[in-house]
């Protein structure tokens, strides 16, 4: 029986690094993007950024390419900042919108064709439970991570028709 083939980002450290060895531990194929290297026995890293969409879109082509098909996508790559509102430079807000959102929807972006066609799939999206119970002094995180929310609910409606299925967890 051929493994699972699993992407697990922002697997360098934390949530995204305990998913990547859950899933090699499963029996899965795991390929862990992230910006730093930082090795787990028996899963393949690849340094990437999630808000390049071009880079995503040429390594999880390899990927199908190598193995002809992506069973699972875990989205954990995300980054925090905190501060008063007032005070939080935009540019600053921004990019953490970029990474913990968008970096998110580039990824699924890039799986999701690729899903639809093999008429299955499955996609964790990391979200917090700061998206709502809302954190004083991290107004943009906790917007972040609800915008993950909202976005998940209304993706998974979308494809469940094509056998994808998209969870959310709040950890």
């Amino acid at each position: 029986m051929n493994p699972k083939i699993a992407i697990v980002t922002g697997g360098s450290s934390g949530i995204g690094r305990c998913t990547a060895i859950a899933l090699r531990d499963a029996g899965c194929k795991v390929y862990e993007f992230s910006r730093r290297e930082k090795p787990i026995e028996g899963v393949c890293h690849i340094g990437l950024d999630v808000t390049d969409e071009a880079s995503i879109q040429t390594t999880v082509e390899q990927i199908l390419a190598e193995n002809g098909r992506i069973d699972i996508l875990v989205n954990c790559a995300g980054n925090g900042i905190s501060g008063a509102v007032e005070f939080t430079e935009l540019s600053n807000a921004k990019a953490q919108f970029e990474v913990n959102f968008f970096g998110m929807v580039n990824m699924n972006k890039a799986v999701l064709p690729i899903m639809r066609k093999q008429g299955n799939g499955r996609i964790v999206n990391i979200s917090s439970v700061a998206a709502v119970a809302h954190i004083p002094f991290q107004t943009y995180y906790s917007a972040s991570k609800a915008a993950i929310e909202s976005y998940t609910c209304c993706l998974a409606n979308e494809v469940k028709p094509f056998g994808i299925s998209v969870t959310c967890v709040q950890p």
